[in-house]
C-alpha cells in the first residue's frame, strides 16, 4: 500500500499501529481531557518529542502523572520502535582540571553540541561509554570509582547503580529482558584468588523486585565456559571491548591469542530472558583486530585491517546469519585508502558505532575513533563525510584515550529508575541534614559517619565531600596549624594556631625529630622525617605512613651512602620528596628523589627517583631528572611537581626549573628569569620554587642585600610580583636564616613568611613586617591582648615587634623558655628530649637552632581521606 506522499508502509508497521490504537482508550481518562477525545489525544501525546513531553509535564499535576507513567511510557516506547527517530550522537569529555565529566549530545546534522548534565562524581580520564545504547538506555563507568552509571540522554535522567564487589577484572554490559519488559545490567568478573568459583556473573536489574542490590546467576557460571569466560573478560578490559546487546544476548568478544589451540568459538553469549550462557562459532578468518557491533538488529563483526596503510586501509563488516549454526557472511568493505588517509591512520582505535537511516538503502554507517572524531560511510557512493569533531579539555595532562568515546542513541521516554538510597539522598529531610552538616568541623561531621548508613553514605560521597571542601575554602584565606609530637598513638598533633595560643601550656609535647611538612594538597598534607612520611588529614585524624624508599633501594641496589644533609628547616634527610595529585586517577601520589652520593667539587652525585600511589601502594621506579634539584621541597600545582635545579651538580652551571607531569609521568625543563638562572661558585644567593595564589613562583634569597626577589610565571613569560626587604628585621635575616613566602592573604595582599621559627605577615606596601611570631617561645600575651592579628582564617594573634624592628627583650628566645614551653615543667620536657638533660645551655641554644619543638603548616579544611583497602581496577 503507497499513499499519495509515496511513503511506503510495511506491513509490520501496520499491524504495530493497530496494537497500539486498541492500548490508547486505556491511557487518558476522560474527565481528564475533555476538549478532545481520548483516542486523538493520545496520539498526540505520543507524536510529541520528548523534550516536549517533559515540558508538558509542568502543565498539571494529572499530566505529570499520566506522561509519567510506566504506560505512557511503554506506548511510547513502541511508538519509537515502529517509526524510529534519527538516532543522535552522545559523548563524554572530561572538564577543566578532571574536576568531573561532562556528558554532550549532537544532532548528526546539526552539528553543534549540548551539554546535557554534568557528573560532578565522576573525576579523573577514565569514564568510559557503551558505544551501543540499549532501547534509549545508555551504561557510563567511572574507572576510578569505580562506578556504573545507567542515563537516558533524552530526559537526562541518570541513576548511580549500587556498589558492587571490586575486582581488577571486570566487565558489564546493558540488555533488556523482553519477557519481563526490564533493563538488566550484567556484571561478569573474575573473582578474587580466595573465592570457590574462578568466574562470576552478577545481575542487577533497574526496577526489578531484587532490590538495590547485584545479584548472583543462578548456577553462576558454568565450568566448559570458564575458558572462553577468561579470555571475554581479559579482552574487555584489556582491549576495551565492551559487549553487544543483539537478539536479546549480551555478546562478549573471545581473544584467541590466549589459547595454544584455537577455539572454534568466537563469541561468549548471555540470555537476558534465561539468564544462560551460550557460544557462537568462529567465521571463517584469524579472530584478531576485531570488534563486535550491533547493525540493523542483526550482530556484526569489524575486521580493522588498517595494518600497513595504505596498502591495508580497510574495514571489513561480517553479519552473523544464525546464531546456532554460527554462519557468517561478509556484508560490507569499507575502503578508507582514498578517504583523509590521515584521520584513520593516527587513532589508536577506529570503531563502527552503528547506522542510520531511513532505509536499507540509504542507511549510512558511523565510524569513530579515538582522535575524537566522527565519521559517516555512504555504501552507495562509498564516500566518506565527517560530522563531528571535539576538542577535548587543552591542558597538560590529556593523553588519547585507549577507546572512543561516542554513542549513538534514539530519544525515548525509558526510565532510569533512581535507587532507594538516591531516592532517601534527594529527600528534603536529606538535603535538610546535607546543609546542617556542610557547617559543622570536620572532626564532627567525621565522627557522624557512625550514627546511621544513610549518613555514611551521604558523608562519603563524592560530591558531598567536594561540597564542603568548596564552603570551607572558599575564602582561600591561609589556615596554620601548629605541628607537635602526639601523646597518643598517632605521631604528630595537629593543633589550630589560634587554639595554642589560648591553650599553649595544656597542649602536646615538643618534636624530637627533624619535621618538614607540606602545603595541602586536595585536603591532605604530608609530613615528612627523615625515614618515614605521613600523609594526614589534620582536620579528620587521618594518617598513612609509608617508609623512604631510598634506603630500601640503596640496600637492594647496593648503591654508595656518602651525601651531606642539609641543615636548614625546609630539608629532611637525603631525600626531596613531594606531595602531588594524579588528576586522571585522582589519587594522591609521593614523589621522593633520594641523594644517594653528592660532591660538590667534582660535581658528581648519584639519585633515584620514585612515584608511590597513596591508594594502591604501587611503587613506580622513574627515571632520573633531566637536571639534579636542589634541596628546597617541590612546589605543586594543577597536576605538576616543580624543583629548582642544583647548580652545584651535573653538567650545566645555570639555575633551571624541572617540572614532573603526575599523568604522564615525564620531566621537563623550564627557564628561570636571567636574573635567578645565572650562577657562580662565589655567590651565595639561593634560590627555590613555590606556589603563591595558584602560581608558580620563582624565589631568588639574596643574603647581601637581605631581599627576596619574587617572580611569577603566567603566560607562558615571568614577570617580576614582589621584592621583600628584610634588612631591618633580624629574625628574618638571610645571612642566618631560610625565609620560605607560604602564602599571600587575597584580602589585603600581604605575605606570609617562614623561617621555620618565625611566621610574620610582610606588607609590600609599607615594607615592613607589621606581626611577628616565634614558635619556640611560650606565647607571652593573653587573649585579651590579642588586638593585633595576622589576618588568616584562624585569626591567630600574634606578639608585635617594636616599630624599629628589633625585638623586645621578652621575646628573645632563651633555653628556660624552651624547656618549659607547652609543658606543665621543665621535667617533662626532659622526659620528651632526654639527650638535652646533661647539657650546658650553650649546647641548648646550639640543638635549638637545629631542632624545631612546634612546626607550621598550612593547611584546608576538608574531609579528604585515602579509601582502603587499595582500590583494585585496571586503568589504561
Amino acid at each position: 500500500m503507497e499513499p499519495s506522499g509515496g511513503t511506503v508502509v510495511r506491513p509490520d508497521e501496520m499491524m504495530a499501529e493497530a496494537r497500539l490504537t486498541s492500548k490508547r482508550r486505556k491511557v487518558i481518562p476522560s474527565s481528564a481531557m475533555a476538549p478532545l477525545p481520548d483516542e486523538l489525544l493520545t496520539e498526540v501525546l505520543l507524536r510529541l518529542p520528548v523534550k516536549s513531553i517533559l515540558r508538558f509535564r509542568a502543565v498539571c499535576r494529572s499530566w505529570a502523572a499520566l506522561l509519567s507513567s510506566e504506560e505512557f511510557c511503554g506506548l511510547h516506547m513502541e511508538m519509537v520502535e515502529v517509526k524510529p527517530p534519527p538516532p543522535k550522537l552522545l559523548f563524554v569529555s572530561p572538564t577543566m582540571n578532571f574536576n568531573s565529566t561532562a556528558v554532550y549530545a549532537c544532532s548528526l546534522a546539526a552539528h553543534r553540541d549540548d551539554l546535557l548534565f554534568t557528573l560532578d562524581y565522576a573525576r579523573g580520564n577514565f569514564v568510559d561509554v557503551l558505544p551501543a545504547p540499549c532501547r534509549g538506555l545508555t551504561l557510563l563507568y567511572d574507572a576510578v570509582a569505580p562506578a556504573y552509571y545507567v542515563c537516558n540522554a533524552a530526559t537526562r535522567a541518570i541513576t548511580r547503580l549500587p556498589p558492587c564487589q571490586d575486582v581488577p577484572f571486570a566487565t558489564a554490559g546493558l540488555g533488556f529482558d523482553a519477557r519481563t519488559k526490564l533493563y538488566k545490567v550484567v556484571r561478569f568478573l573474575r573473582s578474587k584468588c580466595h573465592e570457590k568459583q574462578p568466574y562470576k556473573c552478577e545481575v542487577y536489574t533497574l526496577g526489578g523486585e531484587d532490590g538495590d542490590h547485584w545479584r548472583p546467576v543462578a548456577g553462576g557460571v558454568p565450568f566448559r565456559f570458564c575458558k572462553f569466560a577468561n579470555s571475554a573478560i581479559w579482552n574487555a578490559v584489556c582491549n576495551k571491548m565492551p559487549p553487544v546487546f543483539a537478539d536479546g544476548f549480551l555478546h562478549w568478544l573471545i581473544n584467541h591469542s590466549l589459547f595454544v589451540d584455537k577455539p572454534r568459538a568466537a563469541i561468549i553469549s548471555f540470555s537476558l530472558t534465561n539468564e544462560t550462557f551460550s557460544w557462537i562459532r568462529s567465521p571463517p578468518f584469524v579472530v584478531s583486530g576485531v570488534q563486535l557491533v550491533e547493525l540493523d538488529d542483526h550482530l556484526c563483526m569489524v575486521r580493522d585491517l588498517r595494518t600497513g596503510l595504505p596498502a591495508g586501509s580497510m574495514l571489513e563488516i561480517w553479519k552473523l546469519r544464525d546464531c546456532g549454526s554460527g554462519d557468517w557472511s561478509l556484508n560490507r568493505r569499507i575502503d578508507l585508502s582514498g578517504h583523509m588517509l590521515r584521520d584513520f591512520l593516527e587513532p589508536r582505535v577506529v570503531k563502527v558505532i552503528g547506522s542510520f537511516g531511513s532505509s536499507k538503502s540509504s542507511r549510512r554507517i558511523i565510524i569513530a575513533t579515538s582522535k575524537h572524531k566522527v565519521f559517516a560511510y555512504d555504501p552507495m557512493s562509498e564516500a566518506l563525510e565527517t560530522i563531528h569533531s571535539t576538542m577535548e579539555v587543552d591542558v597538560p595532562n590529556q593523553i588519547e584515550p585507549t577507546d572512543i568515546r561516542f554513542s549513538l542513541f534514539r530519544e525515548s521516554l525509558a526510565q532510569v529508575h533512581k535507587t532507594k538510597e538516591e531516592k532517601a539522598l534527594s529527600s528534603p529531610l536529606a538535603e535538610a541534614t546535607k546543609e546542617i552538616l556542610l557547617r559543622l568541623p570536620a572532626e564532627s561531621v567525621d565522627m557522624f559517619k557512625l550514627v546511621c548508613k544513610q549518613w555514611l553514605g551521604l558523608i562519603r560521597s563524592g560530591s558531598f565531600a567536594h561540597a564542603y571542601f568548596l564552603r570551607k575554602n572558599m575564602d582561600r584565606r591561609p589556615k596554620i596549624m601548629v605541628v607537635g609530637k602526639s601523646t597518643e598513638q598517632s605521631a604528630f598533633s595537629f593543633i589550630p594556631l589560634e587554639k595554642w595560643l589560648q591553650e599553649a601550656s595544656d597542649q602536646g609535647k615538643l618534636l624530637d625529630t627533624k619535621v618538614v611538612c607540606s602545603k595541602p594538597c586536595h585536603g591532605l598534607n604530608l609530613v615528612s622525617t627523615e625515614k618515614k612520611d605521613y600523609l594526614y588529614n589534620p582536620c579528620t585524624g587521618f594518617c598513612r605512613t609509608y617508609r623512604n624508599l631510598g634506603p630500601i633501594l640503596r640496600h637492594q641496589w647496593r648503591l654508595p651512602g656518602d651525601c651531606c644533609q642539609s641543615e636548614h628547616p625546609f630539608a629532611v634527610g637525603n631525600k626531596n620528596v613531594g606531595l602531588g595529585f594524579d588528576p586522571l586517577i585522582q589519587e594522591h601520589v609521593i614523589m621522593e628523589i633520594f641523594y644517594h652520593m653528592k660532591d660538590y667539587k667534582s660535581r658528581q652525585y648519584l639519585l633515584t627517583c620514585s612515584l608511590l600511589s597513596c591508594n594502591s601502594w604501587r611503587v613506580l621506579q622513574l627515571l632520573p631528572p633531566p637536571l639534579p634539584v636542589n634541596d628546597m621541597p617541590p612546589a605543586y600545582l594543577e597536576g605538576m611537581l616543580y624543583w629548582m635545579s642544583e647548580p652545584r651538580l651535573g653538567q650545566s652551571h645555570k639555575r633551571a626549573i624541572v617540572s614532573f607531569n603526575i599523568a604522564t609521568r615525564s620531566f621537563d625543563v623550564i627557564p628561570c628569569p636571567s636574573c635567578i638562572a645565572i650562577w657562580n661558585i662565589r655567590s651565595p644567593c639561593h634560590a627555590f620554587v613555590v606556589e603563591l595564589e595558584g602560581v608558580l613562583c620563582a624565589v631568588l634569597a639574596n643574603p647581601i642585600a637581605d631581599e627576596l626577589d619574587i617572580w611569577k610565571w603566567e603566560l607562558g613569560q615571568w614577570d617580576r610580583a614582589y621584592t621583600v626587604y628584610l634588612k631591618s628585621w633580624p629574625d628574618y635575616s638571610l645571612r642566618t636564616n631560610t625565609v620560605v613566602p607560604l602564602a599571600i592573604d587575597p584580602t589585603d595582599g600581604r605575605i606570609l613568611l617562614s623561617s621555620g621559627r618565625k611566621l610574620g605577615l610582610y606588607d609590600p606596601l609599607k615594607q615592613a613586617i607589621e606581626n611577628s611570631f616565634a614558635l619556640h617561645q611560650k606565647p607571652l600575651f593573653t587573649p585579651k591582648k590579642q588586638a593585633s592579628c595576622l589576618g588568616v582564617d584562624m585569626k591567630f594573634c600574634i606578639t608585635k615587634c617594636t616599630h624599629d624592628g628589633k625585638v623586645s627583650s621578652s621575646e628573645k628566645p632563651s633555653v628556660n623558655q624552651y624547656k618549659s614551653f607547652a609543658q606543665p615543667s621543665s621535667a617533662s620536657l626532659v622526659k620528651n628530649l632526654p639527650h638535652l638533660s646533661d647539657q650546658s645551655e650553650e649546647d641548648l641554644d646550639r640543638v635549638s637552632r637545629k631542632l624545631m619543638p612546634l612546626v607550621p603548616m598550612l593547611y584546608e579544611e576538608s574531609l579528604a581521606y585515602c579509601p582502603g583497602p587499595p582500590k583494585q581496577r585496571w586503568l589504561n
